[in-house]
């Protein structure tokens, strides 16, 4: 799993370096997955855009910044915010226009209750989907988006297992903990809040493995996972469990 972890941020740091990745805030997030084969998912808080200074973006062999007319700069300009809104369905950190139509767009879709542009890369979000769960699940899907970086995801093993992981829920272990010092061209003193949340999973299901830092606990037949993920949080990772429901 960390492997996983570090090859997440290695596909990542292009996305960071070219201006922005998809990211949490401020968050409280649920997960109920129940033996009948139901669930519940819930996602409240802030999702943002982490936005890079772009100064590390490399200029084409054999050309140098003064050698570049204010033409080109611009016509690099609309290409690199064509591929970002081609890449994450329409967002571009800075164009606070088309965010905000961004914000009305996803509000259309399942399970989004509440999706509100509030400014400086940031969104105030209220999610909530259930249903009977099948073979994968991912949150947020965006739609027209071309790559999708999940918050949580589950994945059916062969087995039926199900594994529960969390690659943007970045503690120390997680990506930014994989990605290592901040990469170059991603500003230290920018405007993206620290990932600052609490994630839970409710089962009746047997859990097979996890990496909270005191494990399970049990009120009757359903058993509690939580993490609090912050700067404080267990250098183990983000979190992640595999659980075994009866079908």
């Amino acid at each position: 799993m960390n492997q996983l972890v570090k090859l997440v941020a290695a596909l990542s740091i292009p996305l960071l370096l070219a201006g922005c990745l998809l990211i949490p805030g401020k968050f409280d997030s649920q997960l109920r997955l129940m033996n009948d084969g139901t669930y519940v998912f819930t996602y409240n808080g802030q999702m943002q855009l982490a936005e890079g200074d772009g100064k590390s973006m490399p200029l084409p062999s054999g050309e140098a910044d003064d050698d570049d007319s204010s033409e080109d700069v611009g016509r690099g300009d609309q290409q690199t915010n064509a591929a970002m809104r081609s890449i994450f369905g329409g967002a571009v950190p800075g164009d606070d226009e088309g965010l905000k139509e961004f914000a009305v767009q996803l509000a259309k879709y399942d399970g989004w209750n509440k999706v509100e542009y509030v400014g400086e890369n940031l969104f105030e979000v209220e999610y909530m989907i259930s249903g009977n769960f099948d073979q994968m699940f991912a949150f947020p899907t965006i739609p027209g988006a071309t790559m999708q970086f999940p918050f949580v995801q589950i994945i059916r093993r062969s087995g039926g297992e199900l594994e529960i992981s969390t690659p943007a829920m970045a503690g120390p272990g997680g990506l930014a903990g994989a990605m290592g010092p901040m990469p170059m061209g991603i500003s230290a003193e920018g405007e993206t809040q620290p990932i600052d949340g609490r994630f839970t999973i409710e089962t009746d299901g047997e859990i097979l493995s996890n990496n909270t830092a005191d494990g399970y606990e049990s009120e009757g037949s359903t058993k509690k996972l939580q993490w609090k993920i912050d700067e404080a949080s267990s250098t183990a990772g983000s979190p992640r469990a595999i659980v075994k429901l009866a079908r």
